[in-house]
């Protein structure tokens, strides 16, 4: 079972990856991001790292749908 800091360090490092690849929340695919989205808006007690990675991944929901008109995350 992996400790909850351990998946507080990969949801970390999994964001300054995406980051480091300078739009790399784009790359997701759409089902990939969906399901991320799904993962956050049933996560409880989220710490700061997490809840802004949570907002990136809405942001790029809201991205696909204004200017490509794809509904992916709801």
């Amino acid at each position: 079972m992996i400790s909850l800091r351990v998946k507080q360090l990969i949801l970390i490092m999994s964001f300054a990856l995406l980051s480091a690849c300078g739009n790399g929340i784009a790359k997701v695919s759409d089902d990939d991001l969906r399901n991320k989205v799904q993962e956050c808006d049933y996560a409880m007690n989220q710490s700061a790292a997490e809840h802004l990675v949570c907002e990136n991944y809405h942001r790029e929901c809201n991205r696909r749908l204004k200017s490509e008109g794809r509904f992916v995350c709801k």
